[in-house]
């Protein structure tokens, strides 16, 4: 990334020197004005280079910004409703089913949530016990898949009694039709 005193990658005469501005951006006819913002600017043709840590700052500001103009909920207000829960990102990320990292850049502000994800975590916020219903339907879709993980064990066990009367299970061996 550049820096003061680089030379302009544009024109390559002039050096870059820090300026702060206040840069404008419109989204859907929405203005946000976003003040402090550093950018790098050659003396010599007046070309213009966002630093990175402006592009940092300004990221989440603008997925905000965008989140409001769409009527979704900011990232500060998913994580209120997660803290008002008492959930962390791990466990709110499984009760909602979603990856753990895309359930953080909700909160920080990297990823914007689809609409149907967004309604789901105003449900949540209005009607806490749903969480139960969610947890509950994650449980029987575990039990569920363990109960068709020994079914499918079971399936290829079978009983067998060995020279003493003592009974037990050995594994059915399918290859090449030997038991």
């Amino acid at each position: 990334m550049y820096k003061t005193g680089d030379s302009c990658p544009v024109c390559g005469e002039g050096k870059l020197s820090d300026k702060v501005t206040v840069e404008r951006f419109e989204y859907k006819g929405q203005k946000l004005l976003v003040p402090d913002y550093l950018v790098y600017e050659c003396g010599v043709c007046s070309e213009e280079f966002v630093a990175r840590k402006t592009l940092n700052k300004t990221e989440k500001i603008l997925t905000d910004f965008r989140r409001e103009v769409d009527g979704l909920l900011t990232s500060e207000e998913i994580k209120a409703i997660r803290t008002k829960l008492g959930k962390t990102q791990t466990a709110m990320a499984t009760l909602l089913g979603v990856g753990e990292k895309n359930f953080a850049r909700y909160e920080n502000g990297r990823v914007t949530q689809s609409k149907s994800m967004d309604l789901l975590l105003r449900m949540i916020d209005e009607a806490p016990y749903i969480l139960g219903r969610l947890t509950a339907k994650s449980h029987m879709q575990q039990l569920t898949s363990y109960q068709l993980s020994v079914k499918a064990l079971d399936d290829r066990l079978l009983k067998r009694e060995d020279d003493q009367g003592v009974s037990g299970y050995k594994l059915k061996c399918e290859v090449l039709g030997a038991a």
